[in-house]
């Protein structure tokens, strides 16, 4: 698929079989967003992939009570309900089978560039998961997820260096029921200017 056509077709799911996505697909994924662009040429992501759904699962719990719940009626998605669309989906990890973790250093979290860095590679893997097949949606509250003891905790057990932190999540694994349509997208979003 032309990759601008990939663009327009990606679409944030939600909705997740069981099926394990194979590790050579999770390989190239966590690849693609090691090439992503970076500040200054640094490469200071680090990306943690998990292939257990039932960590994933108690993770998505943690990340899901630390999201503000109640929009005041703003929906997100029908389509592929959010956990602010549907108060009864317990994981913002929507039950993934797989889940890349992106990580900063520390002592650049406030910049603007580590953030961007966090979600462009974030960007790329969902576009190298979507040309392999795999859905994907990437998930904020990385961060506030990290407060919590318990993910502290499975950071030391995983030996992950103390001073990388989450800044963004990627749920990754094979969609069930249908691929959602593309949306008409707002007008006037583009602004041309040609001052010559």
């Amino acid at each position: 698929m032309e990759l601008l056509e990939m663009m327009k077709t990606r679409r944030s799911i939600r909705t997740y079989s069981d099926e394990k996505v194979e590790k050579e697909k999770l390989d190239k994924i966590a690849e693609a967003g090691i090439y992503a662009p970076n500040p200054g040429g640094r490469q200071g992501t680090k990306i943690i992939i998990l292939d257990d759904q039932k960590l994933i699962e108690k993770i998505g719990i943690i990340n899901a009570n630390c999201e503000n719940r109640h929009w005041g009626g703003r929906g997100v998605s029908a389509d592929q309900p959010s956990i602010i669309d549907d108060l009864s989906i317990k994981s913002g990890f929507y039950g993934c089978p797989a889940l890349g973790i992106v990580c900063v250093p520390k002592d650049r979290k406030s910049t603007v560039n580590a953030i961007g860095s966090a979600f462009v590679c974030a960007q790329n893997m969902t576009l190298e998961a979507m040309d392999l097949g795999i859905s994907s949606c990437i998930v904020g509250r990385a961060e506030a997820t990290y407060e919590h003891f318990e993910i502290q905790e499975l950071w030391e057990k995983w030996g992950i260096d103390e001073h990388y932190l989450p800044m963004v999540f990627v749920c990754l694994g094979y969609i069930r029921g249908a691929y959602p349509q593309i949306k008409p997208r707002n007008e006037g979003r583009i602004i041309y200017i040609d001052e010559t």
